[in-house]
């Protein structure tokens, strides 16, 4: 477990086709199903790099979840806009690109997070939650940490996630939030 972040959960792949990257999980690597995000994402606000991005910023082209046991897996497809997801595919990167952590309290572990000189590469509020993009990429090329606060509609989303996955009879791999 992180100390400073809490514990991780979550591993997030940035790859340029969504849907490839789901098949390979779902028919080599057995995981699924996948639930898609309704996009654009129904923020409260979004900042990149530091500037605030107007509430329909292409910042997903896709987006999906799943869960391999206690493990959440993550894809992300970016939108056209600049992010740091379309930085890491322009990068010439593909993969695994941040470890989602579970935040205890989010402030006091974005204050520390700061405090330590790590920069906020992407923040942002959802109606369900508060989220920030942590840019240790420069200890560890091409990996960053998002931290996720988890409130009880947080929980309850990703335990259904979970509940699903681990009940998957490997029918409709693909299906909606």
């Amino acid at each position: 477990m992180s100390q400073t972040f809490g514990p991780v959960f979550q591993i997030a792949y940035v790859v340029p086709d969504a849907m490839a990257a789901i098949d390979h999980m779902v028919s080599t690597m057995g995981i699924g199903p996948f639930f898609l995000f309704p996009l654009p994402l129904q923020a409260e606000w979004i900042e990149v790099r530091g500037q605030r991005v107007a509430p329909d910023y292409d910042l997903l082209g896709q987006a999906a979840i799943s869960y391999s046991g206690d493990t959440m897996i993550e894809i992300i497809q970016p939108g056209s806009a600049p992010s740091i997801y379309r930085e890491f595919l322009d990068a010439g990167r593909s993969g695994v690109h941040h470890l989602g952590t579970i935040a205890t309290d989010y402030d006091a572990q974005m204050a520390a997070a700061r405090a330590a000189g790590i920069g906020v590469a992407l923040e942002g509020v959802l109606p369900i939650s508060r989220f920030a993009y942590l840019d240790t990429d420069r200890l560890f090329p091409g990996t960053m940490v998002e931290l996720i606060e988890m409130g009880e509609p947080m929980r309850a989303l990703f335990a259904d996630v979970k509940d699903v996955a681990a009940r998957w009879d490997g029918k409709d791999p693909v299906r909606s939030l």
